[in-house]
């Protein structure tokens, strides 16, 4: 078939689609390991929580049945949300531009990038189920991670919350803690974590512990008896605000995190109305969250700490020079692996961190530098032209 403004549109959407399909699955998603994935029947889901029985109790022979009954409880819900995005490609950037367009490239935007957008968008909005789960209010009036998470056929709490960064003590109180969860009567529910869910700033932390043979964090040499469960590293988990270092462990056995997909991402195209150019879009639905708290048990870890570099000191000795025309520098204390320089003046600002060391010259120590009575002087250290520490900006001593 050969191209023309009516069909061109049409002949490209095939190849836009391959690319943008290719791109949204061209790096596994993370969050399928944490989140289960099921298809939604309508618009909205809804996960009703039923009382349970407690354990049975003994009878005797000739008796009536013990009887027991369980009270309804509250309702998780799920209601899908349109997810779209688009870009256009022109008829003039078809015809000057060919090999572009055949890549997947239109206008303000392409198919790779939709593939690869739709995919953040996926792992960034489940990611926020974990992030804000410590302080949402839930289906039972809790946040995901609470300490008092009521039952309903029990006066009981229950708690899936751990304070504290990640450590080999804090992971064992967190495994035991799961080992504690119960049923909406208070009964043992046997929950056991698979995997240790964290943030990517404690990657290593967790490896460590987890894989350490000796117990992480100690002197001695006693036998790492952390459980080998599966260390899942979530880039998508980090803390926009920097005020925790979130991580969670995991019974994927159970139920509790949901991906919800009502409409499978596709993607199409249409002619733009009073146009030659066609609109290329993508259009999916879903909703994720969780629809119980039990096999789960997190913590905020701590706030991150952020190292702000600050300008070094470095104490000079400013001595006469030959003559009245020079000065010299005859000792630096505190100097590092850079290199000196100096500038002088008759008016200098010390630097801050990180200015750059343009317009300062290499100082030797003991050497004549070029200056006049009344003028300024200061010493700097400097590492791939970047200034990292200073001198007090002093007054130049000329010789006689």
């Amino acid at each position: 078939m050969n191209m023309t403004r009516a069909n061109f549109g049409e002949l490209m959407t095939p190849i836009h689609k391959k690319i943008f399909f290719d791109s949204y699955n061209e790096i596994p998603k993370k969050y399928t390991k944490i989140f289960k994935t099921e298809k939604m029947t309508g618009k909205t889901q809804t996960y009703p929580h039923l009382g349970a029985f407690g354990l049975w109790q003994q009878n005797t022979e000739g008796s009536e049945f013990n009887q027991d009954s369980f009270k309804q409880g509250q309702v998780a819900s799920f209601e899908a949300k349109r997810y779209d995005k688009s870009y256009e490609v022109t008829w003039e950037l078809m015809q000057d531009d060919r090999y572009s367009v055949f890549k997947g490239i239109g206008k303000g935007g392409s198919a790779k990038g939709l593939g690869r957008s739709l995919r953040a968008t996926e792992e960034t909005d489940t990611a926020k189920v974990i992030l804000g789960g410590f302080n949402n209010t839930g289906y039972d009036g809790k946040a995901l991670f609470a300490s008092d998470h009521p039952l309903i056929n029990s006066s009981n709490k229950v708690s899936n919350l751990i304070v504290g960064g990640l450590t080999d003590e804090n992971l064992k109180a967190a495994l035991t803690l799961m080992r504690g969860q119960t049923d909406e009567a208070g009964t043992v529910i046997a929950a056991s974590a698979k995997q240790l869910v964290v943030c990517p700033e404690l990657e290593f932390t967790a490896k460590a512990i987890v894989r350490s043979i000796l117990q992480s964090g100690t002197n001695f040499n006693d036998v790492n008896t952390i459980p080998d469960i599966e260390v899942v590293v979530w880039d998508f988990l980090t803390d926009p605000t920097r005020e925790m270092t979130p991580w969670f462990i995991q019974d994927t056995s159970l139920d509790n995190l949901l991906f919800l997909r009502r409409e499978e991402p596709w993607f199409d195209s249409e002619r733009i109305q009073n146009k030659v150019d066609y609109r290329m879009f993508g259009y999916t639905r879903y909703d994720c969250g969780y629809c119980d708290w039990r096999g789960l048990v997190g913590s905020k870890g701590t706030k991150e700490q952020i190292i702000i570099p600050t300008l070094g000191f470095l104490d000079v000795q400013v001595v006469e020079g030959t003559n009245s025309t020079t000065t010299k520098i005859s000792q630096v204390n505190g100097k590092g692996s850079g290199t000196l320089k100096y500038k002088v003046g008759a008016s200098l600002e010390k630097p801050s961190y990180n200015d750059a060391d343009s317009g300062y010259t290499a100082l030797n120590l003991n050497t004549d530098i070029t200056t006049s009575a009344g003028q300024k002087i200061v010493v700097v250290e400097s590492a791939n032209g970047k200034i990292t520490k200073s001198s007090d900006v002093k007054n130049v001593v000329v010789g006689k």
